[in-house]
């Protein structure tokens, strides 16, 4: 029997709810029915109800057994990708930025904030991340108080790498680089193939960190149409190669910041394969990739990559803890440029938040951590959409995204997210607007909801109030 068969049984009565072979409202299957049909035990059968329940999507009724409450999928069409030429442009999200209030403390009682991707203090596996510092820090050998390696501590990498089998890779502990976070395992991979004034192929829409990466390094963009069901189109992608002069590409292939979309395995495997024909540098942005909501992880642009020419970057920010600030790169045939850049930019990345980290890895607690971590983040994506869909003006679009824990609404056209934005703001609740995950203000009519709140009637009442205030703003008529 397999270690999660529970995961697997979950799935197929998910999918079951989701076409309405068992109805929202009525009986599902007993605990023994389930344990018969599937050849598990009572206590597996029990194990895949509970992961629904822990999602939000079924409830135990005392004498009426099993019920589901909701479905995964949204009843709401979503955002539509934009449709505008791609060209060459200036990056000038900063301008966007620099006037827009700082989500930051203190914050009023009651105030509500849906801006920031990152986990919230309840999602944080507190105690044993406090464990694990304290074991870190009782080094007798004073390891933890010196500088590390410039390429990361080697029992952390070699942590890192055994993750790239859940993604179809095949990593080295010598094939990665230890960084502070993913923006600089990004900013370290731009730096090392392109120069000030060259074009970056990213998707369209970009998450700001992103564009303020490229505005810094003074890098123009390309930005290709992501479209909310299928993603980026590759013949598209491979015109605009062949037609100016690119030095890299930069996407988020699993579940993109913002709109949630996941590239195709086919897709992922083409565009390794143009790195290949065209020597072409792809930075991915793999971040979201281990906060699936199905049954798998998906695979990476990396796993096909066979020559080199994907530079892979992620960081433990948003599944262990934000102010860990442990990010990493495999970057391929650039690792020796990376590695120059990274010392001279600043030596080496925390040692004790390596050790403390390692361990994490190596007792399991990750993965555990994880195997809870997906099932909330799912529940209160699916509860953020239902409340959007119940108290937002109809016509809206909403993202429907099988990871991370953002979603990506199209408001009416009438609508402007930056006045929006200003208008929450005076109601103690921060949104993200459209304007900026674009290179140039565009997705006026559009905002970013993070879906990090542990959820409440306080978290309901605001995106009611977030709802009237569009309906009472920006009414018809």
């Amino acid at each position: 029997m397999k270690d999660f068969h529970y995961i697997e049984i979950a799935n197929r009565i998910e999918a079951m709810i989701n076409n309405d072979t068992y109805p929202l409202g009525e009986k599902l299957p007993s605990l023994r029915a389930v344990s018969e049909h599937f050849n598990v035990s009572v206590g597996t059968s029990l194990k895949a109800y509970s992961l629904l329940i822990d999602k939000g999507l079924l409830a135990s009724r005392e004498k009426s057994g099993y019920v589901p409450l909701r479905k995964s999928v949204g009843h709401t069409a979503q955002p539509v990708a934009t449709s505008a030429a791609p060209a060459i442009r200036e990056v000038s999200v900063s301008r966007i930025i620099s006037k827009m209030p700082v989500d930051a403390g203190p914050h009023p009682p009651g105030f509500i904030s849906f801006f920031n991707a990152s986990l919230e203090t309840h999602m944080v596996p507190f105690n044993a991340v406090r464990r694990s510092l304290q074991k870190a820090s009782r080094d007798l050998t004073g390891a933890h108080l010196q500088y590390e390696s410039t390429m990361g501590n080697l029992l952390l990498r070699e942590q890192i790498a055994r993750l790239s089998f859940y993604w179809n890779g095949s990593l080295s502990a010598n094939d990665i680089l230890v960084t502070n976070g993913t923006l600089e395992a990004l900013s370290l991979s731009l730096r090392a193939v392109t120069s000030p004034g060259d074009a970056v192929v990213v998707e369209s829409p970009c998450y700001y960190g992103i564009l303020q990466c490229l505005e810094q390094l003074k890098l123009k963009v390309i930005e290709l149409p992501c479209d909310a069901e299928g993603g980026i189109d590759i013949r598209q992608l491979e015109k605009i190669v062949d037609t100016y002069d690119i030095a890299a590409c930069l996407f988020i292939s699993n579940f993109n910041n913002p709109n949630g979309v996941v590239l195709s395995d086919e897709k992922k495997k083409w565009i390794a394969e143009l790195a290949w024909k065209r020597q072409l540098p792809v930075i991915e942005d793999d971040v979201y990739g281990e906060l699936y909501f199905g049954p798998s992880r998906p695979t990476t642009i990396k796993t096909y990559d066979k020559h080199g020419w994907v530079m892979l970057c992620a960081s433990f920010s948003k599944t262990v803890a934000s102010g860990f600030r442990i990010g990493w790169c495999a970057p391929g045939r650039f690792i020796e440029k990376v590695a120059q850049l990274k010392a001279t930019t600043n030596v080496a990345t925390a040692s004790v938040l390596q050790l403390s980290l390692a361990d994490l890895l190596t007792s399991g607690t990750y993965q555990r951590h994880l195997r809870k971590l997906r099932p909330m983040l799912h529940k209160q994506v699916l509860l953020t959409t239902q409340y959007i869909e119940q108290y937002f003006p109809s016509g809206i679009r909403i993202s429907q995204p099988d990871g991370g824990m953002v979603l990506w609404v199209e408001l009416p056209k009438q609508v402007d997210a930056l006045k929006l934005q200003k208008l929450a703001l005076e109601h103690h609740i921060n949104i993200a607007p459209g304007p900026l995950f674009s290179s140039t203000g565009g997705y006026r009519n559009y905002i970013r909801i993070s879906c990090n709140k542990h959820w409440n009637r306080q978290v309901e009442q605001a995106i009611r109030k977030l709802g009237n205030l569009i309906k009472n703003t920006w009414s018809q008529g």
